[in-house]
């Protein structure tokens, strides 16, 4: 029986970590939709039994009526397919839910706060979710499977050994009696023999860079087999630029092949050239630029110039030492020291 599962899809979230960029925001909620649609197909050309989705499917806080109905319509085009909904936190199975106020397909089952159990033939999948926006405890610490020669499949949102007493924590030694462990939460994937995280279907900041998407696999009596399946058209992308050696912008647009990803560059080495001129000329060859950062030093050594017995030297001892006293203030600082030695 094939199967897929995919988890943290977080539609209509606010993506923060691209709040400096609008057309950015509009395009990546955009992507979150067409990729839960290359999913659906996915589904239905592979003729999948079982989709698994691992919680926090969308934004409670956010989600728009015209999203929900996305969603269903889209699960309604897979009618064959038996879907399971664990609610996470971000979108629990509280009383004005989406899971409560809306009609689903009748291909889907929403699990509930409760453990339960549907059977699928050979295989029994057992459920519970979230019915708050926090889960302290669950019954999986006194739960046993009912009938241990079955495939048991087990789907639900959380964390493992005491990572989030908040967020539904669960003992990995109560979890070898399944087959296969259905998890989400974690954002980026990790997979941990029979315990899965698929990860977040799509990224939605800079601390989940890398690969994302779904697991694909199959379940016969008492044998799972999986793989990790990319879906994403681009990524984000953490960039860090060295600047030591560059007097002209293009000394760096020559070096970069920007491709159609989500960039957060961060400028290092010592700083020879205005960083506004840099960050304009980058702005032109890509749109896809998130936030620059400046870890960049002054072209001088400061220690050298330190041991002058100059008004220079005076002064940058005095600096250094501020700094030694005050590192919290580091960027004032440095910026401070900037201005002077132009004056000077």
């Amino acid at each position: 029986m094939k199967f897929v599962h995919i988890a943290d899809l977080h539609l209509d979230t606010p993506l923060l970590a691209l709040k400096n960029n609008r057309n950015l925001i509009k395009s990546r909620r955009s992507e979150h939709k067409q990729i839960f649609k290359d999913v659906i197909k996915f589904v239905k050309s592979e003729k999948v039994e079982l989709l698994f989705i691992s919680g926090d499917l969308f934004e409670h806080k956010f989600v728009e009526k015209s999203t929900i109905e996305f969603i269903i319509s889209s699960l309604e085009l897979i009618p064959e397919t038996k879907v399971f909904i664990t609610p996470g936190n971000h979108d629990p199975y509280v009383k004005n839910s989406p899971y409560t106020s809306f009609v689903w397909p009748e291909n889907v089952k929403i699990f509930g706060e409760k453990i339960e159990k549907v059977s699928c033939g050979d295989i029994d999948v057992y459920g519970f979710g979230f019915e708050g926006f926090e889960v302290h405890e669950n019954e999986l610490s006194d739960f046993k499977v009912n009938d241990v020669k079955k495939t048991n499949i087990l789907i639900t949102h959380g964390t493992l050994s005491g990572n989030s007493k908040r967020y539904n924590d669960i003992n990995p030694k109560f979890l070898n009696q399944f087959d296969y462990v259905a998890l989400g939460h974690i954002h980026i994937p990790k997979i941990d023999d029979n315990i899965v995280y698929p990860g977040a279907l799509v990224a939605c900041g800079f601390d989940e860079c890398g690969e994302h998407g779904l697991v694909f696999g199959e379940l016969s009596k008492k044998d799972v087999s999986y793989e990790f399946k990319n879906m994403e058209y681009r990524h984000f992308v953490d960039l860090e630029v060295n600047i030591t050696d560059v007097k002209i912008p293009s000394d760096v647009l020559d070096k970069l092949n920007f491709e159609d990803d989500i960039y957060r560059i961060t400028f290092t080495g010592a700083r020879n050239i205005e960083l506004k001129e840099l960050e304009d000329s980058i702005k032109g060859v890509t749109s896809n630029i998130v936030e620059f950062k400046d870890e960049t030093r002054l072209p001088y050594d400061l220690e050298e110039i330190a041991k002058q017995q100059t008004l220079k030297g005076i002064f940058t001892r005095k600096m250094l030492e501020e700094l030694k006293n005050n590192p919290n203030q580091k960027d004032e600082i440095m910026k401070a020291i900037e201005i002077t030695y132009a004056a000077f």
